[in-house]
């Protein structure tokens, strides 16, 4: 794919360096997208589960690793996926894929954004990815399904890896989109969409990354886009990746976000569910699946 067709007319105002960084990323696993494939099944099973992942040896690796640890209890070791899969359940299991198979991108440190130095990036990721999948499958307006929704939101802030090499040096901080844009041409929403096309990831999802700031222009995937920056918004409530261990007591003020959620058609009766369950999925997170 061309820069040119990636980015729209864009891609003159990005600097051909910042091109080149993108395309020494570390890749995201093979994995992820077989998932995104799996997910929209109507039936599968853990076999099905262990065509895709016996793909990636250190996922099967820390798969069996968590399945035989004292999270679970069991009366013999556990050997084989199938038998980790029925263990630890297929949304654990979801957890487990999708922290592994974007390890090599979210665990790293960014010098200039504001996120923890010890993880910090990795935490927002996958928090974020975490409350949009709850949001998506909250509103009856969202094009995606839950699983596109949890991959937008591992994904969204990929664009910040490759901006902060070209930021001016400094202490940790907020950055803006225009101080983004000043740097290498792009905010990191665009820069994302072009990333996430580059590895052949849905158009729904690259499109929800682009607009996640701005989901008005988003089209059809405004929906999505609305739900992605309405995760986040929950997320920088509690300042998930900002600092460590979570915490996530924080009252969420409903009236903060109402516009997002009338756009998504959440009704208003259901904001205290839906932060339960948000809160639900991140519970553990930074201990189960964190570096050992």
């Amino acid at each position: 794919m061309s820069v040119d067709t990636a980015l729209g007319s864009e891609w003159k105002t990005v600097r051909f360096e910042v091109l080149e960084k993108t395309e020494s990323l570390p890749s995201l696993s093979i994995v992820v997208s077989e998932f995104l494939v799996l997910a929209r099944r109507d039936f599968f099973t853990a076999k099905d589960f262990e065509t895709v992942i016996s793909k990636d040896q250190a996922l099967v690796a820390r798969l069996l690793k968590v399945a035989n640890s004292g999270l679970y209890g069991r009366s013999r070791s556990i050997t084989t996926i199938p038998e980790a899969v029925v263990l630890i359940g297929v949304d654990n299991l979801k957890k487990i894929v999708y922290a592994v198979s974007s390890e090599g991108l979210t665990r790293q440190s960014l010098d200039n954004y504001d996120y923890h130095p010890n993880q910090g990036f990795w935490l927002h990721s996958m928090g974020v990815g975490f409350a949009t999948k709850v949001l998506v499958e909250a509103s009856s307006r969202c094009p995606l399904n839950g699983e596109e929704g949890f991959v937008a939101g591992l994904l969204h802030d990929v664009g910040k890896l490759v901006i902060d090499e070209f930021l001016p040096s400094g202490k940790a901080r907020g950055v803006s989109r225009e101080e983004e844009k000043e740097a290498v041409g792009l905010d990191h929403g665009e820069l994302g969409e072009y990333i996430l096309k580059q590895w052949n990831l849905p158009s729904s999802i690259s499109t929800t990354v682009r607009y996640h700031h701005d989901h008005s222009p988003a089209g059809e995937m405004a929906g999505g886009a609305a739900a992605l920056a309405l995760a986040e918004g929950i997320c920088a409530t509690w300042e998930l990746g900002k600092r460590i261990p979570m915490n996530l007591s924080q009252e969420v003020p409903y009236e903060q976000f109402q516009v997002l959620m009338d756009f998504l058609a959440i009704d208003a009766s259901k904001w205290d569910q839906v932060i339960w369950d948000i809160r639900q999925s991140l519970v553990g997170l930074d201990e189960a699946f964190a570096d050992e």
